[in-house]
């Protein structure tokens, strides 16, 4: 199962006890990005689990 939380607020507390690997997206480079949209973010992650 894969949950995604928002950049400002994250999952909640009682989900993140649950968590058996927390993961994220590194930045390339010197990006100057300064977050991704979730949606944009979920598809990457996917596309790494299915590719893995």
């Amino acid at each position: 199962m894969l949950i995604m939380g928002n950049e400002a607020h994250g999952i909640s507390k009682k989900l993140e006890l649950m968590l058996h690997k927390k993961v994220s997206i590194p930045q390339y480079g010197k990006a100057s990005a300064e977050s991704l949209n979730v949606a944009t973010a979920t598809a990457i992650l996917l596309n790494e689990l299915r590719r893995n």
